[in-house]
């Protein structure tokens, strides 16, 4: 490791981005949280199955930022800053055009998503009036994470920080306004969670008009490559994502066969403690990738290797402290959204217990994806996504309950996660010596 790279400067570098992601996942706890309190645990059920939504929306948004800026940080990195400003520029502009032709799509489709998210009985109309409110605010929450990836790219994460804090407090607030004194249940929810992305969004954006900034908007590039580049590059998030949303639907369609709709709940509320496990491991990954990217377009080795080797260190250690805070204190996790002594309380605990050993993995695995991406690698990034979620985590919720019945159901993760570390360490290995690190 390069004697001049130090644990503060990297604390310092990653910290704002991993506080930036988990205040994002908490725009969804906070609405769970209130929900469940404030209407009933039915319109909780209801959030998670509209949630396959989100994660389209935040895998578009992820795709584009992660894959995006590691191209634009390669050509600063090789001096490249006229290029790179109008790449950046084509990047946002995209964004802008196909959130509203998803917006569009979506209420024209309303019904027929509903249906295949399996929105049925009590939980219809609590879905509908959710998932309308999250497609008017399709295009604030595609463009958030962009604008902040880039932020935090061109050295402001306190500013993307800062964002994300006012964002998620906006959120908190309005939750409480919206659901308990005006009573607009779960549309308020989901209009707070809207207003959440909306208004960092627009501040955000106003950074990039100052001429000079290193990134700033320009005449937008019209080589189209950039798009397909970018898309193909950040692929892996979009995987991630999309295929979260389609691990939700098949927890919700398992949890629904094997106990009701408290089993929805109960899963809706360990996901909740995923998002946020997983959002520090992320946020981490996003921090540190521009970086990387940067020094392997620099062709600084010695750099780029001591980054990768203390990222891995670091995940280790927190995995195993996150894991015995999560043990210690899941009764007072679940009780912000189930009251101790309810079957819904009951049964997440349980769960709670047996899905928390993914968390001493899914760190290692979230890294190795990024760091691909972060080398352009967009192929083995998808490779990795692609298996650990769509073909391990999906195989496993559909076959274990088969034999191990409910608990099947909640080892599904852990045991798919261990599988995608093999993976992982198989693509690590073989491409040690062409990345040099």
């Amino acid at each position: 490791m390069n004697e001049n790279f130090k644990l503060s400067q990297i604390l310092k570098l990653v910290t704002p981005t991993i506080f930036m992601i988990c205040f994002l996942s908490l725009y969804t706890m906070v609405d769970g949280a209130f929900v469940s309190r404030f209407v009933n645990t039915t319109a909780l059920s209801a959030i998670n199955i509209a949630f396959p939504y989100v994660n389209f929306l935040l895998g578009i948004s992820i795709m584009l930022s992660s894959g995006g800026c590691a191209l634009v940080m390669k050509k600063l990195g090789e001096g490249k800053e006229e290029e790179a400003k109008k790449d950046f520029t084509l990047i946002l502009t995209f964004a802008f055009i196909v959130s509203i032709v998803i917006s569009i799509l979506s209420l024209i489709f309303l019904e027929q998503l509903l249906n295949i998210f399996q929105a049925k009985g009590n939980l219809y109309e609590y879905a509908k009036d959710y998932l309308i409110c999250i497609i008017l605010f399709a295009m604030p929450t595609i463009l958030k994470s962009i604008v902040e990836q880039f932020l935090i790219a061109t050295n402001r994460p306190n500013i993307a920080l800062i964002l994300t804090l006012f964002g998620g407090i906006l959120n908190i607030v309005l939750d409480y306004v919206f659901i308990v004194p005006l009573g607009l249940g779960i549309k308020g929810a989901a209009i707070a969670t809207g207003l959440g992305y909306a208004v960092p969004a627009i501040i955000g954006l106003m950074f990039f008009i100052k001429k000079t900034n290193i990134l700033h908007f320009t005449k937008p590039s019209k080589n189209l490559k950039v798009i397909l580049n970018s898309c193909y590059n950040g692929s892996s998030e979009m995987v991630t994502q999309i295929s979260n949303g389609i691990v939700t639907f098949l927890f919700n369609v398992a949890m629904l066969k094997y106990i009701g709709e408290d089993g929805v709940a109960s899963i809706t509320i360990v996901l909740y403690v995923q998002f946020l496990v997983t959002a520090v491991f992320l946020g981490y990954s996003m921090g540190i990738a521009p970086k990387i990217s940067y020094f392997y377009g620099n062709k600084d080795e010695e750099m780029t290797k001591g980054i990768i080797y203390f990222s891995l260190e670091f995940i280790g250690i927190v995995s195993i402290i996150i894991y015995i805070v999560i043990l210690l204190f899941a009764p007072i996790l679940v009780g912000f959204f189930a009251k101790e002594g309810t079957e819904v309380f009951n049964i997440t605990i349980g769960g709670l217990k047996l899905f928390s050993l993914s968390f001493l993995i899914v760190g290692f695995n979230i890294f190795a994806s990024a760091m691909f991406t972060a080398f352009s690698n967009g192929k083995i990034s998808a490779i990795i996504s692609f298996l650990k979620t769509l073909i391990f985590e999906s195989g496993f919720i559909i076959l274990l309950p088969l034999i191990l019945n409910i608990y099947g159901i909640w080892l599904a993760v852990p045991i798919a996660e261990g599988f995608a570390l093999f993976v992982s360490f198989y693509f690590f290995k073989k491409y040690k010596t062409i990345y040099k690190y």
